[in-house]
């Protein structure tokens, strides 16, 4: 029988009494895109975010989710942090900066509280989908209280 995963994004929804499906994709160790996770789960693509941590020129770091299938727009994410400009925090740095490695991020357990946009669009479900911070393993959760967790903010943030 395979052991249920209880990571700590799991456990600061459940200190919060937050709502939350855990999905396990069944994958091993690999990155996989968040649009491959959408496709091979069947899973509406609209619904499936990836968690993106970006970097200021003051080195003030900010993660930003979106639509998996989206891009961010940079100047519009910079305005939305107040900040001059933003660029995308190298993947040497990630593990390092925010505790997870690339197709495991979440903003819902970071290594500190860094500031956390989620895009506008998210209004638009009742349910996202984000990192559970594993790889292999998302959380299905409502906007808003994603939004309690992060202490984030809706903005528009994509292309």
């Amino acid at each position: 029988m395979k052991k249920e995963i209880k990571t700590n994004a799991m456990r600061i929804l459940d200190n919060l009494n937050i709502d939350y499906e855990h999905v396990d994709y069944e994958l091993e160790g690999d990155f996989t895109s968040a649009v491959d996770i959408a496709e091979k789960t069947h899973e509406d693509v609209d619904i499936v975010y990836k968690t993106l941590a970006t970097i200021s020129k003051d080195k003030e770091v900010f993660v930003l989710v979106i639509p998996a299938a989206d891009s961010i727009d940079f100047k519009k994410a910079a305005r939305a942090c107040g900040v001059k400009s933003l660029s995308m925090l190298h993947l040497k740095d990630l593990k390092k900066t925010v505790g997870y490695e690339r197709g495991a991020t979440t903003a819902i357990a970071m290594k500190k509280d860094y500031p956390v946009v989620l895009d506008e669009k998210a209004r638009n479900h009742d349910i996202i989908k984000v990192s559970a911070g594993k790889i292999g393993h998302g959380l299905k959760l409502r906007p808003d209280d994603f939004i309690k967790a992060t202490k984030g903010k809706y903005e528009d943030i994509t292309q």
